[in-house]
């Protein structure tokens, strides 16, 4: 097996606002396997939060490949053992699409799935004055869920009804991304009950959020930052009714099908999402995202370029062509077309 990793560095359409930061792009991991003849690619975003970017994803992957054992189920039984986050995510994909590819069937049947549906996802919009919000969700027309990003101020209350008014027919959730207190979620509920608004998420930072312990909220709020791996999970379902599960914050989708079986056994709503990256980063959270209640894997329409192929996104849906999880074949190594600078290991 031969693996090569990469950083990127990627931009957004447009800058990203978000409680307390604005985002204009992200350092993302690439990665590449080759085993035999068979290709595969994979993308990560990491959790941003967390400290990771693509550099240091790369150095974690090339410490990792240092001892990596030879055969595939081996070394996925290795790849098990990193730390969650963004360079396990992506280990992890490669490693399923050359198992697939070794037994001669789509990868998604290894996630006991015998096709892939297009599914509806939320579209974000950033932090900013409410009739730009309001604009802004006009002009997603084909959008049938929005997903809007709060962050703690007077303006919030009149974010949310701007964008009710201006987008009455879809369903709407709310994102505070940590930047609220308590005060000020009870202060939003009367706003967000006469606005429809679906879900809540995050209000409260991860580090203080145990006022969310019996407390009765009639819209369901979803854990994010306090969710990372099924290690939170025993404390998230006494203070949240949805787990935000995504690939990067847990470590990929190894752990999310497992995350997903426990969430439900305690009762939580599973909502799948994405930390950003282009279609590629979202393939292993597509198929998470078939068993889930809510899907937020809007990032592809976000950035200002996209691998290829890329996902499709048709009136609120967002898909994948068969074709898109296809192996490639080749009979060259990795390293005899790739840059100097880009990290390699063999293992073969």
């Amino acid at each position: 097996m031969e693996i090569l990793a990469s950083a990127q560095d990627i931009l957004f359409k447009q800058p990203l606002a978000i409680a307390g930061r604005v985002l204009s792009g992200q350092c993302v991991l690439n990665v590449d396997g080759r085993s035999g003849r068979h290709v595969v690619h994979a993308e990560a975003a990491g959790v941003f939060y967390r400290g990771e970017d693509g550099q240091g994803m790369k150095q974690d992957i090339q410490a990792m490949c240092d001892w990596l054992p030879r055969d595939l189920l081996g070394a996925w039984r290795e790849v098990q053992k990193m730390p969650a986050g963004g360079a396990r995510n992506a280990l992890d994909w490669v490693l399923w699409q050359l198992v697939a590819a070794q037994r001669g069937e789509p990868v998604y049947r290894m996630a006991f799935l015998p096709s892939l549906r297009p599914l509806l996802t939320m579209v974000t919009l950033g932090v900013d004055e409410p009739q730009c919000m309001a604009a802004a969700a006009r002009s997603h027309h084909s959008a049938k869920a929005l997903k809007l990003k709060l962050s703690g101020d007077e303006l919030d209350i009149e974010r949310v009804s701007a964008v009710r008014s201006a987008r009455p027919d879809v369903t709407l959730s709310i994102d505070a991304n940590e930047g609220w207190s308590m005060a000020h979620l009870e202060r939003m509920m009367g706003v967000l009950l006469a606005s429809r608004v679906a879900l809540i998420e995050q209000p409260l930072p991860a580090a203080n959020d145990r006022d969310l312990e019996g407390y009765f909220s009639p819209i369901p709020i979803a854990a994010d930052e306090s969710l990372q791996t099924i290690e939170d999970l025993h404390q998230v379902a006494q203070r949240y009714q949805v787990a935000n599960i995504k690939l990067d914050k847990c470590g990929g989708l190894s752990a999310a099908m497992l995350l997903i079986r426990a969430a439900r056994e305690r009762g939580l709503k599973v909502m799948v999402g994405c930390m950003g990256g282009r279609s590629r980063a979202i393939q292993p959270a597509f198929i998470a995202a078939q068993w889930a209640d809510m899907v937020d894997l809007d990032s592809p329409l976000l950035m200002a370029s996209d691998t290829t192929p890329a996902a499709t996104y048709a009136n609120g849906y967002i898909g994948f062509e068969e074709t898109a999880f296809a192996i490639e074949t080749s009979e060259q190594p990795l390293w005899a077309s790739a840059s100097p600078s880009l990290g390699r290991h063999a293992a073969t």
